[in-house]
């Protein structure tokens, strides 16, 4: 009964997704702050920000209940730019990671929960340096 309830809850975040990304008010977002995408694999839902056109210098990434805030200074930049995304599950005991490639930073979140709670703030300063 556990994994029904988990896949009603991926099934729908997947169609809230698709609203969120054809949303116009998100688009706009993805060119006034950051673009955002997101890939849905066996084990972790994974949150693409493309850095191409864009020079992060410090990215903070802050768990919520079930909502991931991305925040990223900008180099030369006073503002912060931030995206919020909402989950169907609590992120408390998820262990998020991160890795940066090449014009991308990819955040992991695994659909599983881990035993104990993982750090709520993760934060990486240095990133124009890379």
């Amino acid at each position: 009964m556990g994994k029904e309830k988990e896949d009603f809850y991926l099934e729908n975040w997947e169609e809230n997704m698709k609203d969120w990304l054809l949303d116009p008010a998100m688009v706009q977002l993805d060119e006034e702050e950051f673009r955002v995408d997101f890939l849905d694999t066996t084990e972790s839902l994974i949150i693409e920000i493309e850095t191409e056109n864009v020079c992060p210098e410090e990215l903070i990434i802050k768990k919520k209940d079930s909502q991931l805030v991305v925040s990223i200074l900008m180099k030369d930049e006073k503002k912060i730019r931030e995206r919020s995304i909402r989950f169907p599950f609590c992120l408390k005991k998820r262990a998020i990671t991160y890795s940066i490639k090449h014009h991308t930073i990819e955040i992991n979140v695994p659909k599983k929960e881990c035993s104990t709670s993982s750090s709520f703030i993760i934060r990486v300063q240095g990133l124009s340096n890379e």
